[in-house]
């Protein structure tokens, strides 16, 4: 069967976590996320242990379900969720001449194998003064504790690339996963990517290839689960599941944050405000530009130092991904309000109400129906997101970043005329800039063409601002437009998916983009390159998915009457005639 689990959460027990993390508050959020297997988090803390003793029954399967479930608030939503018990530690050891600081995620099939392991932890540390205890522990050495208590408990190196706690962090980790396990490397079967970097980005070192890459939310607060996760087609149970990670047979993937919205996807230093790309820091030789300090240098730059392939390589036998914006922030967006506010609250349980759960209407309702219920900004942002259409602005040093589906004042002009011919704010132009760094780094610069005279390399040059050729047949227009678009690229380091170019007729816009492919390569296949009218159509298919081609003069009312609503029934009228 499909399923959702999110494995890596946390209790109350934790630091820095939310007082309402009990195993009620995670069974309800989990049903209204979409979720049908939540980890426990913690369970090697005493008292949060005793809770999951009392509250919880197993069900036969390895997983652990509520012995009294709580109310659901919506009908639509309700699902069995199960539990699996999970925790996290904290290692902080010296190796190699070098402290190392790793998180790590446990995995058990019963309490009594969690019973175990908490004895044998219980005489290296304190498993009371924190859910997430920290350990003198080297990793390889708890990995070996974990295989002599049962061969069915796992342990999974946590968030891999973050640059304090991690197996792979540019603080305190290693170069590669054998560096740490050393001589019991062969029990990690998956890594966690974490929120600052996706599968794609570990599919650039080839060493990792052999490794399933899981996601999970790292929950802090009920409300944050599910803004990564995993999806199963198996039997729902933990033997299954686990299976299908260490053979990634059943195992279809991962729901991830777009990476740049984690909070230590760039280089930067956030009490100055300085936020870097791998190639600023290094011209900056690593020290923050306003303070002299060392930068915290993120996950997209130590993947960078690492990776040995140019651009991710997907291995035949892994899972896909998909990108995932968490509803509250895109509510929250739309209304230009915080995500926590009252008017997003409401909107998200109105939401939550019409289709079920969240990852219902982020991932599987088709866009007219979302248009049908919620109109057409909804459609717009839901569709941006399933494309991909996103502006972030990248998260550093702790400080996380967000996800744009709208530029500034765009929203405003959605509600009423139509917007597309005028020129984006300089924020936005930045924010599309920086979108996707790793996408950018991994590409080849625009190669520049020798074959341009003196008027056309003006042209080319101008990459700013609004230019006019003028000119005859036979001139080269196209040519110098190609050159043009590949200049912009490689100084503007734009998405190419943000270029749009516009011909006359079909036959011109075929060999434009021919022309493009065999300049830009791979690059060109993201250009969007069309006539007027075909353009056109496609951006009001997308602003309302559920407009048709018009047939009369009825249809023609109908559509006015749409994209121009402060029109009378008059107006309309008079104009569709």
């Amino acid at each position: 069967m499909h399923y959702v689990a999110d494995l890596h959460v946390h209790s109350h027990y934790s630091r820095a976590t939310s007082s309402d993390l009990n195993l009620e508050a995670l069974y309800q959020w989990a049903s209204i996320k979409g979720i049908d297997v939540v980890g426990t988090g913690d369970f090697t803390h005493p008292q949060w242990f005793r809770e999951l003793q009392e509250k919880l029954l197993p069900d036969g399967t390895g997983f652990y379900k509520l012995k009294n479930t709580p109310t659901q608030q919506f009908k639509s939503q309700a699902r069995e969720v199960r539990f699996c018990l999970t925790t996290e530690i904290s290692s902080i050891y010296k190796d190699e001449d070098k402290v190392r600081k790793n998180h790590t995620l446990l995995y058990a099939p019963d309490l009594d194998t969690v019973a175990k392991i908490n004895a044998r932890l219980a005489t290296i540390g304190n498993l009371a003064a924190d859910g997430r205890p920290i350990l003198g522990l080297p990793a390889r050495d708890l990995l070996e504790i974990v295989l002599e208590v049962s061969d069915r408990a796992y342990l999974i190196p946590a968030h891999v690339w973050t640059p304090w706690f991690s197996t792979l962090g540019s603080k305190s980790g290693y170069d590669s996963i054998e560096a740490c396990f050393k001589d019991l490397t062969g029990y990690i079967f998956a890594l966690e990517t974490g929120l600052s970097s996706d599968p794609a980005m570990n599919r650039r070192l080839s060493a990792l290839d052999r490794y399933t890459m899981v996601s999970s939310s790292d929950a802090h607060s009920p409300q944050k689960l599910g803004r990564e996760a995993n999806r199963f087609d198996t039997a729902l149970t933990y033997d299954a599941m686990f299976e299908a990670l260490k053979t990634q047979k059943g195992f279809l993937g991962t729901i991830e944050f777009f990476p740049e919205e984690g909070k230590y996807h760039m280089d930067g230093h956030r009490s100055c405000g300085v936020c870097f790309d791998p190639n600023t820091t290094q011209q900056h030789k690593g020290l923050c530009p306003t303070c002299g300090k060392p930068l915290t240098i993120g996950v997209l730059h130590r993947v960078e130092t690492l990776a040995d392939r140019k651009q991710p390589q997907k291995p035949k036998h892994a899972a896909d991904f998909e990108y995932i914006i968490p509803l509250p922030e895109i509510i929250a967006e739309i209304k230009g309000v915080g995500a926590n506010s009252k008017a997003v609250q409401k909107q998200f349980q109105h939401i939550i109400a019409l289709f079920g759960n969240e990852f219902a209407l982020l991932r599987e309702a088709p866009i007219a129906d979302i248009h049908r219920h919620l109109g057409p900004i909804y459609a717009a942002a839901i569709s941006r997101l399933r494309n991909h259409l996103v502006a972030p602005s990248p998260g550093y040093d702790g400080l996380y970043g967000s996800i744009h589906v709208f530029q500034p004042g765009e929203l405003k002009k959605l509600t009423g005329q139509l917007y597309w011919f005028e020129a984006p704010t300089a924020p936005a132009q930045q924010r599309v800039q920086q979108a996707h760094a790793i996408t950018q780094a991994s590409r080849k610069p625009a190669k520049a063409s020798m074959s341009l005279n003196t008027a056309q390399c003006t042209i080319q040059r101008r990459t700013q601002g609004a230019t006019l050729v003028k000119a005859g047949p036979g001139t080269g227009k196209t040519h110098t437009l190609v050159q043009w678009i590949s200049s912009c690229l490689a100084q503007t380091k734009a998405d190419p998916a943000r270029f749009l170019a516009i011909t006359f007729t079909n036959r011109a816009a075929a060999e434009l983009k021919a022309r493009l492919t065999k300049l830009l390569g791979e690059q060109a296949s993201s250009i969007q390159v069309s006539t007027f009218h075909a353009t056109a159509y496609q951006m009001l298919l997308e602003r309302y998915p559920t407009m048709q081609t018009v047939y009369d003069a009825e249809d023609r009312r109908l559509t006015l009457h749409l994209l121009f609503p402060e029109l009378t029934e008059t107006a309309c009228h008079r104009l569709s005639q």
